[in-house]
Parts: C-alpha cells; sequence; structure tokens
C-alpha cells in the first residue's frame, strides 16, 4: 500500500474547508438534537457522533485496498453522510419547536448504531491491517530434472551413510523425493555450485549438502 502525501496547501486547504463544514453542520445537528428532547450536553456531543462517524469512515477507506474491510467503510461512510445531510435538512425545514416523534427517535436511535458500527470498522480494519504486515510463508520448490539418465550415471548405486539424529528433520522427504535432490546436488556440484549455494537452492543446510557428497564420492 503506497503512502498518499499532499502539498501544504492543499493540506491547509483539506483542513480548513473542512473545520468550516463541520462547525456549520454541527450548529445544525446540535439544534435539531436539543428540539429532539436531548439535554443541553447531550445536543453538544450528538453532532460529534454523526459527522466523527464520517471522519472514522473516511480514513479507513483511504487507508485501506480494496477488500471487504475498505467496502464496508464505504457503506459506512455513505450512511453516516445521508444521516448528517438528512438532519441538516430537517434543521432547515422543519418548523421551529420541538420536531415530530419520529424525528426525535431517529436521534435517539443514531447513538447506539454508530457505537455498533464504528466497533465493526476498528476490528475489521484491525484484522485488514494485519493480513497486509503478516509475512507470507516461504514456498518450497522441489526441482525435478527431467534430463534423461546417462547409462554410467544409471549404474550408480548410492549407499548413504548413517546420519545423525539431528538431520532426521531434514530428510523426512520420500525417498523418490530425496533421490531427486540428492541427484540435483551432484548436478549443482558438478557445475561448480558452493556447497551453501546449493543449500540455498535445495532448501537444505549446508551440512545434508555435504554429507550427500560424501556418500556420493564413497561409492
Amino acid at each position: 500500500m503506497n503512502t498518499i502525501r499532499v502539498t501544504r496547501t492543499d493540506a491547509a486547504l483539506i483542513y480548513g474547508l473542512g473545520a468550516a463544514a463541520l462547525a456549520l453542520s454541527y450548529t445544525a445537528l446540535a439544534d435539531l438534537a436539543a428540539r429532539a428532547g436531548l439535554g443541553q450536553w447531550q445536543s453538544a456531543v450528538w453532532p460529534l457522533v454523526v459527522d466523527g462517524l464520517i471522519v472514522a469512515a473516511t480514513r479507513t477507506v483511504v487507508t485501506l485496498d480494496d477488500g471487504p474491510a475498505r467496502r464496508y467503510a464505504w457503506t459506512l461512510l455513505w450512511s453516516a453522510v445521508t444521516v448528517s445531510i438528512a438532519g441538516n435538512a430537517a434543521h432547515l425545514l422543519l418548523p421551529p419547536g420541538p420536531v415530530h416523534p419520529g424525528v426525535a427517535t431517529v436521534v435517539a436511535v443514531v447513538p447506539p448504531v454508530a457505537a455498533l458500527a464504528l466497533t465493526h470498522l476498528a476490528i475489521v480494519r484491525a484484522r485488514a491491517l494485519a493480513g497486509i504486515h503478516a509475512e507470507p510463508e516461504p514456498e518450497v520448490a522441489v526441482p525435478v530434472d527431467n534430463a534423461p539418465a546417462s547409462p554410467a550415471s544409471s549404474q550408480l548405486t548410492v549407499v548413504p551413510t548413517p546420519e545423525p539424529a539431528v538431520s532426521a528433520v531434514e530428510d523426512d522427504a520420500p525417498v523418490d523425493e530425496r533421490d531427486a535432490l540428492r541427484h540435483r546436488v551432484r548436478q549443482l556440484h558438478a557445475e561448480g555450485w558452493s556447497n551453501y549455494a546449493i543449500a540455498d537452492e535445495i532448501k537444505r543446510s549446508e551440512a545434508t549438502v555435504r554429507r550427500w557428497l560424501a556418500a556420493t564420492a564413497a561409492s
């Protein structure tokens, strides 16, 4: 995910105009909440819930790549914008005085719904960020040599030497896979590869490569 940077002029415009817009919206929504029957401090906090949800959802939208979490944030963003626009319009269109009980009910329902939505948003955003920063498990590629064996190599019999117990984890592959890896080791060694380079290529330790080459030489 690439970091998006804006110039100082753009940042000043964004913050300045955003603060002015939120201030105007705050005034209208606070008055609507007071007319819906909320107390003084409840009316002062109610606009922060509505427009604060817009800010939180916008942050998630712009900081995540496309996926379920980002799509949920978009849904939450447009829902909060709809509530804010409807509240500002109701403040202007409704007559002075207490509002209709239906409008008051909507005002009362917004805070608990917003709390649930914000909690869910925080969880899906945390999971999405955890998936971005998680390191994928390395895949072990087993090279297979499809070249036909020469008559001389087909007559070779590899007699493995007893290996210490510490190598049991490394050599627990099936017999046919281990034989393919040993054949690959002999090929790379013949091409001039170092033991460490061979070990990195076949995803085994350098000690294992050395033992396999020693067993080949002994045979």
